[in-house]
């Protein structure tokens, strides 16, 4: 005679066991998207310090330029995850959820003329700032290239959540890991050249990164396909819908303009570094590597949240929801004292990573700035992850108009002053990185504000 299984609890759903079950495989599919950006900026430094300059700069600006209609579609996850919670008949929540995934179909095939038209322009971009010669050149073919990874981005985006939205983490983890290796494989033989092929440097670098993108959307649409309810729900599924575009692109939007903000005025700050010391800017490429490479785990830890709070926020309400919130919080303090005690207990090792294919003359120039500014991305990593986390929690309770006004405000005001008051020459490197890290910790002040209160 069998036992049956006892059936599980809210606490088993939504405890500390289930919030890593779905953190650590998304950590891990982060950190595969980490390596690859890391492994461009790396490879990069050791083709030429500018290279390196040019991929941070004209990267984050193309990510001001996507990030609204990326993080848009970004947004089907938790409107998936709170389809699961919802107490519907299963086909209907299936059926729901199929025409979420379609409808970042049709919204990704309409951005594409608004992609094409930025990278006509873009040649303008970066003379416009005074860079020199030579890293203007690069960032604008960088830049380019890069917007053929926009829409396969735009795409990913709205496929994973299907899987993400459902707390079905390994075929991400699978793709992406293939894409990473791919990325790898390619960067390192267009970057430096090999079997018939010149070396293309930061071009080389650019076509690898939409290569490897255009895989794994690729993958993502083969996967999809194969499941059975796509076949059963495909007839209804497909067709372009008004409302349910709205659902993902109003709330969805609001994210994007709060990235679009973000990612300009930190653009804007990379740029006006560069304008000040192309050393200070390879340096601060080389630190900022560095720190997105360690702060995967709260990245992922963040996307669990998100997707924990919606759906207990559709099963049972704000004191789920809250308590999920509490437990992410705990964890994610535990996670950033760790990754600032590495960068400040460990940078030289940290830089041996970035650093290590320069000759002897160009690190002695780079690494003692890059040194100093590790210890600033520790401090600005304590609120920047606070941050996440808080912003993480917002999403999946449906509250993200805060995020915007906690990003934009603060934003604009502390660029604003730390132009006002910037230095000239070399000392602009840390000043900028203290305006970065007033402006995340206000940021976290007020998302954090706004959090407790939508759940009381």
């Amino acid at each position: 005679m069998s036992i049956p299984k006892p059936a599980k609890t809210n606490q088993d759903k939504f405890g500390y066991r289930a919030l890593l079950s779905i953190a650590v495989p998304l950590a891990a599919t982060v950190g595969c998207f980490s390596i690859t950006l890391f492994t461009d900026r790396t490879l990069l430094m050791w083709y030429g310090p500018t290279s390196s300059a040019a991929s941070v700069a004209a990267g984050n600006l193309y990510w001001a330029i996507v990030c609204i209609h990326v993080t848009a579609m970004g947004f089907i996850t938790p409107l998936v995850a709170m389809a699961m919670g919802l107490r519907r008949s299963r086909g209907d929540v299936t059926r729901r959820v199929w025409s979420l995934v379609w409808q970042c179909v049709w919204l990704t095939a309409a951005c594409v003329p608004v992609f094409a038209l930025v990278a006509w322009c873009s040649p303008l971009i970066f003379s416009w700032f005074g860079h020199e010669l030579e890293l203007a050149r690069e960032e604008a073919m960088y830049f380019r290239t890069l917007l053929l990874v926009a829409p396969a981005s735009m795409l990913e985006a709205g496929l994973t959540a299907f899987f993400v939205g459902r707390r079905i983490t390994k075929p991400i983890l699978r793709t992406n890991i293939a894409s990473a290796c791919l990325n790898v494989a390619l960067d390192y033989w267009l970057i430096f050249g090999g079997l018939d092929v010149p070396a293309l440097g930061v071009f080389g670098a650019a076509i690898a990164t939409a290569l490897a993108m255009w895989f794994k959307a690729a993958v993502f649409i083969a996967l999809l396909v194969r499941i059975k309810s796509f076949r059963r729900h495909v007839g209804v599924a497909w067709q372009p819908r008004g409302a349910l575009m709205r659902e993902i692109v109003v709330p969805g939007s609001t994210l994007g303009i709060q990235q679009l903000i973000r990612s300009s005025l930190f653009s804007f700050v990379l740029l006006v570094i560069g304008a000040a010391s192309v050393t200070g800017l390879a340096a601060t490429s080389a630190a900022l590597s560095l720190y997105q490479l360690l702060s995967i785990p709260a990245i992922g830890l963040a996307t669990a949240i998100t997707v924990m709070t919606g759906q207990a926020f559709a099963t049972d309400g704000l004191p789920l929801a809250g308590a999920v919130v509490r437990r992410g919080l705990i964890l994610g303090a535990i996670l950033v004292v760790m990754l600032a005690s590495v960068l400040l207990l460990f940078p030289h090792h940290l830089l041996q990573i970035p650093l290590g294919g320069l000759d002897a003359t160009q690190r002695d120039q780079i690494e003692p700035w890059a040194t100093e500014l590790l210890r600033y991305a520790a401090i600005y990593g304590l609120v920047d992850v606070a941050s996440l986390l808080f912003g993480a929690a917002a999403k999946g309770i449906g509250k993200t108009f805060i995020i915007l006004i906690a990003t934009a405000i603060p934003g604009l005001v502390t660029v604003w002053l730390g132009h006002a008051f910037a230095p000239s020459g070399p000392s602009a490197v840390s000043h900028w990185w203290w305006v970065l890290i007033g402006w995340a910790s206000v940021q976290t002040i007020l998302v954090g504000y706004g959090v407790f209160r939508g759940l009381k």
